[in-house]
C-alpha cells in the first residue's frame, strides 16, 4: 500500500509550504541536498546592496518554488497555466531527449569534461545569453554562451520529493543540471558574473552557495556521473557541430533547421555558411595572376614561359577549373537560396492554415457549450 508523507518547508517571511508525496516513491530517488528552510532566512545578508539588487526589488526578493513559475506553459501552443499541469512544464523545462539522441555524436561538439568556471568564459570575451531550454544549457557559438537561468523549484528540497524523485529521467536531468553550475560558480568571481547576468537567484551569497555546493557534490555523483544524465557527461557544446550533426543525421526533417535554426534573414544565413568561399576565390585570383605574369615574358627570353608546354598546359586547366567553379558555386548558392524560401513559405502556408482550423474548431466548439447552457 502507498502511504501518503506530507513535508513542510518554513519560509523567509514565515510562511509553511506543504508538499504531499507517495513514500514509497520517496524512498526510491532522494533530493541531492538535505531539508533546509526555502527560501532561506535572511537572505543576501552577507551581500552589500548594489543599485541593481536593491532591497525589495522585484529582481531581489525572495521567490518560493511555485511563484518562480512561469505563468504559462512556455513550450505549449496552448495557453495552459504552469501552476494547472507542473509534471507537463518539468517534462519541457528539464527535457534533453534531442541531446541525448545524439549522443554517440558529442564527442564532435565537445570534450567529455567538465564546464570551464564562469570568469574564464569571460577571459575568453564570451557573452553569455540566457535560455530557458535545458538542451541549450551550455552551448556555444561564436563569441556567445546559451546558459539556463538556475530557477528556484531546483534549490527547494520540497519541490524535489513532490515533484522531481517520482520520475528517474526528471531527476538524472535536474541533478546533472545543478552539477554544471558546480562547474560554472567555483569563486565569489563567478558568483558576481553570474548575479549580474541573472543566471542565479538574486539572494543567493557565497556563504549560501558555499554549503550548497558541498551538499550537492555529497548527493551527486560528478565523477563516475550515476544517476546521472549522459548528456552531462561533457561541458560546453559547439552549436554549429550540433547542427551539422542534425542536418546529416536526419537529413529528410532537419537538413534547413539542423539542431537550433539562429536565422532571421537570409544575408545572415549566406554570412555564415558561404563566406569561405570569398577566401577560395581570392586564392584562386592570386593563382590566376600570377600564371598570367608568367605568360607575359617575350618568347625569346631565358625565362619565359610560353614555350614550356606543361605550364602553359596547367595554367589551361586551372582556368577551366576556376570558370566552372564560379558556375558551379552559384548555381549551388541559388539552389540553396531557392530551396530554404520555399521550404519557409510552404511551412508558413501550412501553419497558418492548421493555426485557422484549431481556431474555427475552439470557436465552434464553444459556441455549442453556450447554447448548451
Amino acid at each position: 500500500m502507498v502511504e501518503r508523507t506530507t513535508i513542510q518547508t518554513v519560509s523567509s517571511d514565515n510562511s509553511v509550504s506543504t508538499y504531499n508525496v507517495n513514500a514509497t516513491q520517496s524512498t526510491t530517488l532522494t533530493p541531492p541536498f538535505p531539508l533546509r528552510p526555502f527560501p532561506p532566512t535572511n537572505p543576501g545578508a552577507s551581500q552589500p546592496q548594489t543599485p541593481n539588487h536593491a532591497p525589495n526589488s522585484p529582481s531581489s526578493t525572495p521567490l518560493t518554488a511555485l511563484s518562480s513559475l512561469p505563468t504559462i506553459l512556455p513550450r505549449s501552443k496552448s495557453l495552459t497555466q504552469t501552476l494547472t499541469n507542473i509534471p507537463l512544464f518539468l517534462a519541457s523545462d528539464l527535457d534533453l531527449s534531442r541531446l541525448n539522441r545524439i549522443h554517440t555524436h558529442l564527442w564532435m561538439a565537445g570534450r567529455p569534461m567538465r564546464a570551464r568556471p564562469l570568469h574564464r568564459y569571460k577571459m575568453l570575451d564570451m557573452t553569455v545569453l540566457p535560455t530557458q531550454q535545458m538542451d541549450l544549457h551550455l552551448l556555444r557559438y561564436s563569441t556567445k554562451l546559451l546558459l539556463k537561468p538556475l530557477p528556484e523549484y531546483l534549490l527547494d528540497h520540497g519541490f524535489w520529493t513532490q515533484y522531481i524523485c517520482p520520475e528517474r529521467e526528471l531527476h538524472e536531468s535536474a541533478a546533472g543540471f545543478l552539477l554544471s553550475y558546480v562547474w560554472l560558480v567555483t569563486s565569489p568571481l563567478d558568483l558576481k558574473f553570474a548575479l549580474e547576468d541573472g543566471l542565479v537567484p538574486a539572494w543567493v551569497d557565497w556563504g549560501w552557495w558555499r554549503v550548497f555546493v558541498g551538499d550537492v557534490l555529497e548527493g551527486v555523483d560528478g565523477e563516475g556521473f550515476v544517476g546521472v544524465n549522459k548528456r552531462w557527461t561533457f561541458g560546453d557544446l559547439r552549436l554549429g557541430r550540433i547542427n551539422s550533426v542534425y542536418r546529416i543525421r536526419y537529413f529528410g526533417t532537419h537538413f534547413v533547421k539542423g539542431y537550433l535554426y539562429g536565422y532571421n534573414r537570409y544575408v545572415v544565413f549566406f554570412q555564415r555558411n558561404f563566406s569561405w568561399i570569398l577566401i577560395v576565390f581570392v586564392f584562386f585570383s592570386l593563382v590566376l595572376s600570377a600564371m598570367q605574369v608568367g605568360l607575359s615574358f617575350p618568347e625569346d627570353s631565358s625565362s619565359s614561359l610560353q614555350n614550356s608546354y606543361p605550364f602553359i598546359r596547367a595554367s589551361f586547366v586551372f582556368v577551366v577549373f576556376s570558370m566552372v567553379s564560379v558556375v558551379v558555386v552559384l548555381a549551388f548558392v541559388t539552389i540553396i537560396f531557392i530551396g530554404i524560401f520555399v521550404f519557409n513559405m510552404v511551412a508558413a502556408i501550412s501553419h497558418a492554415k492548421t493555426e485557422q482550423r484549431k481556431r474555427k474548431e475552439l470557436a465552434r466548439e464553444k459556441e455549442e457549450k453556450n447554447r448548451d447552457v
